[in-house]
């Protein structure tokens, strides 16, 4: 079993399309291969016909991420008879043609497996629709983390299915799913980014299925319906010590004039009585992000952030919540007060009238996974004025605090983040800068 998964690691899948009624080789053939007694994998080999009458092949399978676009090194067709090389994988199959199915094997050093391939037919619209609709559940990695993750499925107006991930312990929303495959209740999710792999079986209003990452499966079902967060629970004594709208500022760098973020707590009850959390921070554009582990045990006040190892801890003492905040192996004091207001930090946009003109409107680029997006705009003073999206972690008009132009680089710094580029035309070249990782970035005027 464990050679097979090795092997079967290389590979990766192609959802392919084609309707047709195949009475001969060219087209898509599709087979489950029984790597396990307990486990299968659907294994596509598109065919192609070349001008000569030979064959092309390309192996795909929509089970596994890592079997992707595998190309053979040699296809043979005569007299009904199959045969595939695939020197990549190590790997034959033969196999005979018989009344619109081919019937054989795959063979790898020490093993060989029966195989039997039948024309790949698109699923219809219509059968993506029990899918369709939000399905969320809990992903546990015992002793470090528990996340919420929620799914969400369409049909798109092509006939195709697509979806997006949540995590909004994370306060992650709307991160694409590349491939998506949904056949005889079995379904096939990834993130290629992220190094994420979903299976599962649906039945009724749930799936029971696998999360893979980095090697790792856990085990996480899913339920349909639309996710709420929950209240947390606490006694009535401690959420009345909590009610409110806390606030502090928390030094993220170097730089005292930039690199000080304010931190806002609020707590409120909600209708059934339990306790919401939720914080913000307008420097770095997080307005409303919910905290959903919050305890409070004597002075001893806790919030985790799921899935960074880090979080709040520290002493509550009458209006002041004193302690330190930890994150990504950086530590930072934070000390909250019950009621306290910051007035924003004072921009300094310093860019000529020309450059500003033309950077006037919204560029937009890539960070991995994540859409960035940044706004050159005047404000209602009639002053320069530039801020920063990104969609899909809820940042929303993150304010540049410093802009520049120096000898024809861009620069624009916001708390504890920095951008630099170059100016070409309608795109700006640079490295995007944050937790010591430069990540190269382009941006192009929509």
């Amino acid at each position: 079993m464990k050679k097979w998964a090795g092997i079967f690691l290389i590979l990766s899948f192609v959802f392919c399309g084609s309707l047709f009624a195949q009475t001969e080789l060219a087209g898509t053939w599709q087979g489950k291969l029984a790597v396990s007694p307990n486990e299968t994998i659907t294994i596509q080999f598109i065919l192609t016909k070349q001008a000569d009458g030979s064959y092309k092949a390309v192996l795909n399978s929509p089970d596994s991420g890592a079997i992707k676009n595998v190309p053979a090194d040699a296809v043979k067709y005569a007299g009904g008879k199959l045969t595939v090389e695939v020197k990549g994988l190590s790997g034959t199959y033969a196999g005979t043609m018989g009344k619109g199915t081919i019937t054989g094997e795959w063979k790898q050093p020490g093993s060989t497996l029966p195989l039997v391939l039948t024309p790949y037919k698109k699923p219809e619209a219509a059968s993506f629709k029990p899918l369709v609709g939000e399905w969320f559940g809990k992903l546990t990695v015992p002793g470090v983390t528990s996340l919420t993750l929620i799914y969400k499925f369409e049909i798109t107006k092509d006939g195709k299915l697509a979806g997006l991930l949540d995590v909004p312990d994370q306060n992650i929303k709307n991160i694409a799913i590349d491939d998506i495959a949904f056949d005889a209740g079995q379904v096939t999710l990834r993130v290629t980014a992220l190094g994420v792999e979903y299976t599962g079986q649906l039945s009724g209003n749930s799936i029971k299925g696998t999360f893979k990452q980095s090697g790792a499966s856990f085990e996480v079902n899913l339920s349909k319906g639309k996710y709420e967060t929950p209240g947390i629970d606490m006694p009535a004594e401690d959420m009345n010590r909590l009610l409110g709208q806390w606030a502090g500022r928390m030094k993220l760098g170097p730089d005292p004039d930039i690199d000080v973020a304010t931190v806002i707590f609020r707590f409120e009850k909600t209708k059934d009585g339990k306790l919401a959390a939720f914080s913000d921070s307008p420097e770095q554009g997080e307005h409303g992000r919910a905290m959903t582990d919050v305890t409070l045990k004597g002075d001893d006040f806790v919030i985790k952030a799921p899935g960074t190892g880090g979080g709040y801890t520290a002493k509550l003492s009458g209006n002041t919540i004193a302690g330190t905040f930890a994150i990504g192996g950086m530590k930072m004091d934070l000390t909250l007060t019950k009621g306290a207001k910051f007035p924003p930090p004072v921009a300094k946009i310093d860019l000529p009238a020309d450059v500003m003109k033309t950077l006037l409107g919204r560029w937009k680029g890539s960070l991995s996974i994540l859409t960035l997006i940044v706004r050159f705009e005047k404000n209602a003073d009639g002053k320069n004025a530039i801020f920063m999206d990104v969609p899909q972690q809820d940042v929303k008009s993150a304010p540049i605090l410093r802009a520049a132009l120096t000898d024809g680089t861009l620069s624009m710094k916001m708390v504890g983040s920095e951008f630099t580029g170059k100016i070409e035309g309608n795109k700006i070249n640079g490295t995007f800068k944050a937790q010591n990782q430069n990540i190269p970035v382009s941006l192009t005027k929509e």
